[in-house]
């Protein structure tokens, strides 16, 4: 992965607030635009991953169609720093398509595109790329096919951050010496009147 740049986060979902269900389509922020995905996590009968994970998006649901999420937002064309968690399919803990596959996964914000490959057993983990885009577009993450019929490689904790351009870093920069220049002068008045 790709170190991250700072920026403002202005988009994130850690699937908590989205029922758990077997090919769920009902997302505050997301539509699914392939396939199908489903919501699994802590307390459910589908929890493939260590407890205090919360929920999590499996993104290939319970049709044999491999999944596509994206996001109802659309992001301009910038730079952004993007990440997630993501884990393999856990080859469906054992029990669902007991024999694990190599997993695959695209996603790609407007018209860039970068792809992984997860061993099915991969435990959860934190990914960072950043992207500088020249079209808008919708963030997406589809599961490839080649893997498990029914599981895929699990989703969590996307967050989008806009990072700033270097034109824009400069005009920051000078702004706060501006700031630091004018207290300087006033404080400066202020020790010549006491002087006085």
């Amino acid at each position: 992965s790709q170190a991250a740049c700072a920026g403002v986060v202005i988009f994130s979902d850690d699937f908590n607030s989205t029922a758990q269900s077997l090919n769920q389509a009902a997302f505050a922020n997301w539509d699914v635009t392939q396939g199908s995905v489903d919501v699994i996590g802590d307390g459910g009968p589908y929890a493939f991953l260590p407890v205090g994970n919360g929920n999590y998006v499996d993104l290939n649901g319970s049709t044999g169609q491999p999944g596509q999420l994206t996001t109802k937002m659309i992001f301009a064309a910038g730079t952004y720093t993007v990440t997630f968690d993501l884990a393999g399919s856990q080859g469906g803990a054992g029990s669902v398509d007991n024999t694990p596959k190599t997993t695959q996964i695209a996603f790609s914000i407007g018209g860039m595109t970068q792809s992984l490959t997860l061993d099915p057993l991969a435990g959860l983990a934190p990914y960072s790329f950043t992207f500088t885009t020249t079209d808008s577009g919708h963030l997406s993450f589809t599961d490839l096919s080649g893997g498990n019929g029914n599981v895929g490689n699990l989703l969590d904790n996307v967050s989008v951050s806009a990072v700033p351009e270097p034109s824009t870093w400069a005009m920051m920069i000078l702004g706060f010496l501006g700031i630091g220049v004018i207290g300087y002068r006033r404080r400066l008045r202020g020790e010549a009147f006491r002087i006085a």
